[in-house]
């Protein structure tokens, strides 16, 4: 018989006893309750602390509009904190995309923009359309229908009874062609895959396809090729498909790009946004979404319902106003861009001496690397040696928190993430490879490797 659980534990990843317990954070920085400093150099979940811990900017900014006006319902009240938002939302945005709403998390967020999506087909008179279509190894959202857009077996698992699934569009994964080694690189055949999906499903039946640019935890840092996303943007359009860029990571200046889908010359009809929004000081997320949308709904005379309690929260408006003015102000799109390159010249000349390391990807401050027993062969590690989560936890120990990602399961190597917050240094680029470097060598030291 289990014995009870009688100490608290609202912390579910917790359940080994093992994380520290955070007190403080300034900058890049985070301080437990035994005094132990760490490099936050995944912001928190990959990019929700885009600029920083401890900015007293954003803290009284949510004060103020605390005192002034706590909340309003959004079928109520409109409030110039949500038309400011929205404002500027899309003087960022690209393209069309001039109108936003706005939620609480990118789950909701991805489940709102579906929402939509299926509605303007209604408006439009293609009632069929309802399926969503995305790829392998991608993750949307943890509700269960998010869940089941994604592409991640061993979350979705436990849940299968529940979730609504598709069939998937194979990966872009230029490190393990899933077409094999001998696959010519690059003819784009990830992307023509989306055609035998849309085949399978019938075209009528489809409403939109999603996915990340750059895949965050579900296929680390996983990059497609030049080309890639305008083969996948005129596949959807040929098809009546509304494209959507999940940008819960990669918003916001992550890549060094306002959005991550500027990296390509393609235009998705719809954005999801959400951790980097507003700097993980209120959890806010948005749908951005294009003139053609929004007019159909207008000519229609019909409003896009979703309605959940706090979408537009007057303090969560507030805080990603001025995470945003401070994004622009101290130009972090740009130092993303400019330390993004030294840090992926630091993982390659770590690369250099360090045999595990098999493959580095990525862009800007979103930057993964591979763990295999063999560089030449890319086999894999053992998987029972649970090497993500020991490269995890020994760079905790030397005082580094990164972010663990899929892999590790014997078709793919142990993967992880490096995503400081858009605010570091050339210094703290620096630091964080050699702290690296140091949990590397601890991880051949404990496995004797």
């Amino acid at each position: 018989m289990t014995e009870p659980v009688t100490a608290p534990t609202w912390l579910q990843q917790d359940l080994r006893g093992e994380l520290p317990e955070a007190v403080r954070g300034d900058g890049i920085r985070i301080w437990d309750s035994e005094g132990r400093e760490y490099i936050d150099a995944c912001s928190g979940a990959i990019s929700v602390m885009s600029i920083g811990h401890g900015v007293t900017e954003v803290a009284d900014a949510v004060a103020e509009q605390a005192r002034v006006l706590a909340y309003v319902h959004s079928t109520q009240f409109r409030h110039p904190l949500g038309e400011e938002l929205a404002e500027q939302i899309v003087r960022h945005a690209p393209g069309s995309l001039n109108h936003a709403c706005f939620y609480s998390g990118g789950s909701e967020a991805v489940e709102a923009a579906v929402k939509l999506a299926r509605h303007y087909h209604l408006l439009e008179g293609r009632d069929s359309k309802h399926r969503v279509l995305s790829r392998r190894r991608s993750y949307h959202g943890a509700t269960l229908f998010a869940l089941g857009v994604g592409g991640v077996p061993s979350r979705q698992a436990p849940y299968l009874p529940y979730l609504t699934t598709t069939p998937k569009q194979v990966e872009c994964y230029p490190y393990r062609c899933p077409f094999g080694a001998d696959h010519p690189c690059c003819d784009l055949a990830c992307a023509d895959d989306l055609e035998r999906v849309i085949d399978e499903v019938g075209a009528d039946f489809v409403s939109c396809y999603i996915a990340e640019p750059i895949v965050a935890a579900a296929g680390p840092g996983l990059t497609p090729p030049p080309g890639y996303y305008e083969r996948i943007a005129a596949i959807c359009r040929a098809h009546e498909i509304l494209f959507i860029s999940d940008e819960i990571v990669t918003g916001w200046g992550r890549t060094g790009k306002p959005f991550g889908i500027e990296h390509w010359d393609a235009q998705p009809d719809l954005i999801v946004s959400a951790k980097g929004l507003s700097g993980g000081y209120v959890p806010l997320s948005t749908v951005i979404f294009s003139d053609e949308i929004a007019g159909v709904f207008a000519d229609a005379s019909t409003p896009f319902v979703h309605n959940l309690t706090y979408e537009a929260h007057p303090l969560a408006a507030a805080a990603a106003l001025a995470v945003i003015g401070i994004i622009d102000r101290d130009g972090l799109v740009e130092n993303a861009a400019r330390q993004g390159e030294l840090l992926f010249s630091r993982l390659r000349l770590l690369a250099e001496t360090e045999p595990l390391l098999g493959d580095i990807r990525g862009k800007g401050l979103l930057a993964a690397f591979e763990l295999v027993a063999d560089r030449d062969t890319r086999q894999p590690l053992d998987p029972a040696l649970s090497v993500t989560r020991r490269v995890q936890r020994l760079a905790r120990e030397r005082g580094l928190m990164i972010y663990p990602g899929a892999g590790g399961d014997g078709t793919a190597g142990d993967q992880l993430l490096i995503s400081p917050p858009l605010i570091v240094t050339r210094e703290d680029v620096d630091l964080i490879v050699d702290l690296l470097a140091l949990a590397l060598a601890d991880l051949h030291a404990e496995l004797g490797l």
